[in-house]
């Protein structure tokens, strides 16, 4: 029986199956913590974020930040082998943060020209991190106090903050709002790795038209592409299978296809009115079933229309 030590490869092996499991979506969340100011929590919204993110799978922590009524993030890296064949396990901080502000803070912020400033002294100190604001019961805060502050102000220190420091908002109300954004947002920072690394294999020199789902047709090279052509045809309204291998049988390429019409000018609405239709494979039947000339002119569009909003 082989031991650990002389058999690094294997280990290699299934350190590496390891970590393919351990960022895909669901599984991934366990690795994400979510640490929580005090001050967070202590409004009525509080005591849904918690059950929210225990649900999601999401480790939580209760610990003072740099500033008050913020949440951020970091991951913990899955154990991984070392050169020498020793586990190591470390952590590694998400580059996001977000801070509340509850409605009359904000409204005091917006009529004494602040809110720039505050946002600016807020990324200072989570310095390298995308920042959201998060305005909690404006409504509420201005229909007790009318007047307080304008619309078109409002919307103007918003878009201030947005342009100048990149920076998004969400105007929340309920305590579900505020808690559902919370664990959306750290499902979404947990399922980063797998999205990036879906991104890069399909980005990749080596990319492939289709993906991993049932029912896609995958190119790798040329192996495949007549497969996507047929696949291609049967979405079009009408063309059954049987269609799309008349057509083919005619057109072996989407290439040819796209020729005949380029030679046909004049004719080519009508280019696949005549091609017989096989059913099942077998013989053309004696009622010699055709395309016809509307189907004909549907997939003519649907390949030379360079209207983008044609009907077919």
């Amino acid at each position: 029986m082989l031991t650990t030590q002389s058999n690094p490869d294997r280990l290699k092996r299934l350190a590496i199956n390891e970590e393919q499991r351990n960022i895909k979506p669901g599984n991934c969340n366990k690795f994400l913590h979510v640490t929580i100011d005090p001050e967070f929590l202590k409004e009525s919204y509080g005591a849904q974020v918690l059950p929210k993110l225990t649900e999601l799978g999401c480790k939580y922590e209760i610990k003072p930040q740099p500033c008050a009524s913020t949440v951020t993030f970091y991951r913990t890296i899955p154990t991984k082998l070392i050169g020498d064949g020793a586990m190591t396990e470390k952590t590694a901080n998400e580059p996001f943060v977000v801070h509340l502000l509850d409605g009359g803070s904000f409204v005091a912020y917006v009529r004494n020209h602040q809110l720039l400033a505050v946002v600016r002294s807020l990324k200072e100190l989570f310095p390298g991190r995308r920042l959201s604001l998060l305005v909690f019961g404006l409504v509420s805060y201005c229909r007790v106090h009318r007047g307080c502050v304008g619309r078109r102000e409002t919307e103007h220190a918003l878009t201030e903050v947005q342009l100048y420091e990149d920076v998004s908002h969400q105007l929340l109300e309920t305590d579900e709002q505020v808690a559902n954004f919370v664990a959306q947002l750290a499902r979404s920072i947990a399922e980063r790795p797998y999205k990036q690394q879906q991104m890069d294999k399909y980005s990749s020199d080596q990319l492939y038209l289709g993906n991993e789902k049932k029912g896609c047709v995958r190119v790798e090279g040329t192996a495949g592409l007549q497969q996507l052509y047929q696949a291609q045809l049967i979405k079009i309204p009408s063309v059954t299978l049987e269609v799309a291998e008349a057509i083919m049988s005619v057109y072996p390429t989407l290439y040819d296809l796209l020729q005949a019409y380029r030679n046909a000018d004049q004719d080519a609405p009508n280019l696949l009115a005549n091609i017989s239709i096989r059913r099942a494979g077998g013989p053309v039947t004696t009622s010699n079933r055709k395309i016809g000339p509307e189907l004909s002119k549907k997939i003519y569009l649907l390949y030379n229309s360079t209207n983008g909003k044609q009907e077919l």
